[in-house]
């Protein structure tokens, strides 16, 4: 599997579509070949918001013509900048085959851009018609449901309810219809379920071929798996049974030269009990559970080959409030120095929760 690298760009340029170019001309100048990108963003409305999607892809075939890498437009206001980005790049050597919404590299390892549903219906509907797509990529590329070893799901307003139940719940059990069909005897993909302002529901995901003959689900012992959550943590809804978030809490996931462990969107949780009321505090339970997930310890414990001790390539700081994200971001600069750190407002899936990390460990 060729080596995936992962850099957080960033753009103040007050004026959006000068901040997209601004963030295209700095992809350009990255070494190796850009495969994706995630771009973070306020809207107006929702015509604001297919206009931006519709100038970031035009932007992207503009600048890298039949090259050009996937993109994806995620609600989520930046905080301390105008917009930031998520690159995905790979050396440049081997073969890339490019599809609408997904690219193939060596005929082993698929990365989609966004996966978006063309209609405006409910969160479920939007969700069931969004599998359904990634179910046909899969099965084009002759991949297994079980091949997918990170997914991105961004849920417009995740804790709002609706006569079909709370969003993040009807997104859960439209995912767990789907993950339904697969044997996951090698667990399931690292994950991560926030909330957006607007756009419905996007999805994203990597899958790689025969993953289980080079992938590891890492588990955290300070928390209880979340597609094991006892049903009084789950949202109560018009269904007796409601299902779990299907997702691990990180997947170690083995390249040439390096590999990389895939940290799943990780909140203030013990067991899988929420813990601590105030940002700062949540922040550094926050990161001490991510730096348990990741030590070289828990990799042992979980069979990956080689474990070692590891620092952050990429983290995306989810913040539920806005007046609290300096403090959070200082705490983040103080004890967890990373260089390509995203802070994004967002809803996260529980109400009392301020703070979610997710990440990339090297």
């Amino acid at each position: 599997m060729r080596e995936l690298r992962y850099k957080i760009l960033r753009s103040s340029l007050e004026s959006m579509p000068l901040a997209e170019q601004d963030i295209l001309q700095q992809v350009e100048a990255l070494e190796g070949l850009p495969v994706r990108v995630v771009f973070f963003t306020s809207v107006a409305d929702a015509e604001d918001y297919k206009a931006q999607r519709e100038r970031i892809k035009r932007g992207c075939r503009e600048r890298f013509g039949e090259c050009a890498p996937m993109s994806a437009l995620v609600v989520q206001p930046p905080l301390g900048a105008t917009l930031y980005a998520e690159v995905t790049t790979v050396g440049e050597a081997g073969e890339v085959c490019y599809n609408d919404d997904y690219i193939v590299l060596e005929n082993a390892v698929v990365i989609t851009g966004g996966i978006y549903a063309s209609s405006e219906g409910s969160i479920g509907e939007q969700s069931e018609e969004i599998f359904a797509r990634v179910g046909e990529i899969l099965a084009a590329e002759e991949l297994q449901t079980s091949d997918i070893v990170r997914q991105w799901n961004f849920i417009e307003h995740i804790t709002s309810c609706s006569a079909q139940g709370q969003n993040y719940q009807q997104f859960n059990d439209a995912r767990s219809r789907f993950y339904a069909s697969a044997e996951w005897k090698n667990g399931y993909p690292a994950a991560t379920g926030i909330g957006a302002e607007g756009g419905g529901v996007v999805v994203l995901f990597v899958a790689v071929r025969e993953s289980e003959k080079i992938s590891r689900a890492v588990d955290n012992p300070l928390q209880i798996s979340a597609h094991a959550y006892s049903q009084q943590v789950l949202i109560e809804g018009e269904q007796k049974q409601k299902t779990t978030p299907k997702f691990e809490r990180a997947r170690w996931v083995g390249s040439t030269p390096q590999d990389m462990i895939y940290i799943s969107g990780t909140a203030a949780i013990r067991g899988e009990e929420s813990l601590q009321a105030d940002a700062t505090a949540q922040i550094a339970m926050t990161m001490e559970n991510i730096a348990h997930l990741v030590s070289a310890e828990n990799q042992s414990r979980h069979n990956v080959p080689q474990p070692k001790a590891r620092e952050y390539e990429t983290l995306r700081v989810y913040v539920k409030r806005e007046e609290s994200w300096r403090e959070i971001a200082n705490w983040i600069n103080e004890n967890c120095p990373c260089h390509n750190v995203a802070f994004l407002k967002a809803d996260i899936c529980r109400a009392e929760l301020l703070v979610e990390v997710e990440g990339i460990a090297k």
